[in-house]
């Protein structure tokens, strides 16, 4: 840096010297038309322009090779530094000032626009940086930006450390392994200062990352720096500490509303299946109770429904557990699939028999092509989703119940649609019904006095994924009603045996 600054300025007084030279040579030119008192205008032109294009040095050498060389050139006795008139010296002695002061104020002038045009790079630089931090999503990448921007103001000079206090305890932000690192006790023992300024420490300097008094960071650099170097370092570890006290606060609310999510999430399981286990549990109770204690003065057909009522709360009582553990499974990812070949058709007769006595009431209509093809899936949870949905469209019935399904197929995907004859859904609410415990505080179900937990819905989105396929809610083709359609990749037989 300091040999490219010599060379600038020799370069300069080099110029200079050139220049007044270019201008003797036109000035012997212009000797014979122009007064020789006129010439020094163009000497006067000559130190204008070497003191708007370089220092005030080289301008000063300019006005003084000037008057010499007018002197010596221009005036009698020619090619003597004598003067044989007098009007000449006074000549020449103003000449010399005017030119001495026009070198200084045009050099003050170039130096006044160098100095804006530097505030103006700095204050860019400045807002550049302001920008680019406010897109900063992390404290990772805010680092990163500051390192970079630290960097520059270097010029890539010197080794940078950066530390930022992360769940109460100091995490270093470097790649350096080098000797001389000043180590992460050295950081915790100046952040414990709690610095309000930069500070020198074993040839490492130290500037704060804090905001309204709170310690966020340190920024360390092994590298002397100039007054202009520090305060600019300065600007931009306070600008990085207004960022990342803005990511800390985010964090924060993140988390509080996080802890506020997962307890109302909580309190609504809590309440839905104490709510639905207890429904039945009831049922269970009561018509065991009137066995026990009536069953001499009931007849035989009251003792039959008291049992069949058993049975099927004890069903009923089953599905809630189920989808207890599938919702437990799926929201840990432990869904393990232990794919095989089965039939389609198996499958949905699987799910109508688990219905048990709600078919009695169901008008069912079943549509299968006669070319089947194979699905290789685990069969159970496939079953269960099916169950699910079917279970899902007998809760919201209408007055004469119908369930269509149909199962469609191309080379690459197997359609199952379940469509029902129910109130419908909205269209606002085709997406949300997916939604864990969505049907619980807002939806279709209240508005028809239907009971349930909200997890069937999402329970069978969750299984067919997990397949690589999909489930959406559509309007029923036919009329008024629902359409549940769930698609499932098509995998060819062969491939899979390759496999």
């Amino acid at each position: 840096m300091r040999f490219l600054q010599t060379h600038k300025k020799t370069k300069h007084y080099l110029l200079a010297i050139g220049l007044v030279f270019v201008i003797v040579l036109f000035a012997q030119v212009l000797n014979y038309y122009l007064p020789h008192t006129s010439l020094l205008l163009v000497f006067l032109a000559g130190v204008l322009l070497i003191s708007a294009k370089t220092s005030l040095g080289p301008a000063l050498m300019s006005s003084l090779l000037s008057f010499l060389s007018f002197n010596y050139f221009f005036t009698e006795p020619y090619y003597t530094f004598n003067m044989l008139h007098k009007a000449d010296i006074a000549t020449l002695i103003i000449f010399l000032m005017v030119a001495l002061m026009t070198a200084h104020l045009a050099t003050q002038m170039r130096e006044a626009l160098a100095k804006q045009e530097v505030a103006m790079n700095r204050l860019f630089h400045f807002y550049e940086f302001s920008q680019t931090l406010s897109s900063a999503a992390n404290t990772e990448s805010t680092i990163q930006i500051l390192e970079q921007a630290l960097h520059r103001v270097l010029n890539n000079d010197g080794r940078v450390i950066i530390a930022t206090q992360q769940d109460s305890r100091l995490v270093l932000h470097t790649h350096e392994v080098a000797s001389g690192h000043p180590g992460e006790e050295m950081f915790k023992h100046i952040f414990a200062k709690a610095l309000e300024t930069e500070f020198w420490h074993k040839g490492w300097l130290f500037f704060p990352l804090s905001w309204n008094g709170k310690q966020l960071g340190l920024v360390a650099i092994n590298e002397r720096l100039n007054d202009k170097q520090i305060a600019a370092i300065t600007t931009f570890c306070q600008l990085t500490a207004v960022v990342l006290h803005r990511t800390l606060l985010v964090a924060e609310l993140a988390q509080t509303k996080l802890i506020a999510e997962t307890e109302k999430l909580r309190a609504t399981l809590l309440s839905s299946v104490s709510h639905d286990l207890r429904t039945p549990l009831s049922s269970i109770m009561g018509a065991s109770s009137s066995l026990r204690e009536y069953a001499r003065q009931l007849s035989a057909t009251d003792q039959q429904l008291l049992l069949q009522t058993i049975e099927d709360e004890a069903h009923r009582l089953d599905r809630h557990i189920q989808n207890l553990l599938d919702m437990t499974r799926l929201s840990q990812g432990k869904l393990n699939l232990n794919k095989e070949w089965i039939d389609i058709e198996d499958l949905i007769h699987g799910a109508l028999h688990r219905l048990g006595n709600q078919l009695d009431r169901i008008e069912f209509t079943l549509q299968f092509p006669d070319d089947m093809p194979l699905l290789y899936v685990q069969g159970m949870l496939i079953e269960q989703a099916i169950f699910n949905v079917l279970d899902n469209a007998i809760q919201h019935h209408s007055a004469k119940p119908v369930i269509h399904i149909s199962v469609q197929h191309n080379p690459e995907w197997v359609t199952i649609n379940i469509v029902d004859n129910g109130p419908g859904i909205a269209p606002a609410e085709k997406e949300k019904i997916f939604d864990m415990f969505y049907s619980l505080t807002q939806g279709d179900r209240h508005r028809h006095n239907t009971t349930g937990t909200g997890m069937g819905l999402a329970i069978c989105r969750g299984m067919i994924e997990a397949h690589g396929g999909k489930v959406r809610a559509l309007d029923n083709p036919d009329g008024q009603g629902t359409m549940i359609q769930i698609t499932l990749p098509n995998t060819p037989l062969a491939t899979t045996n390759k496999d």
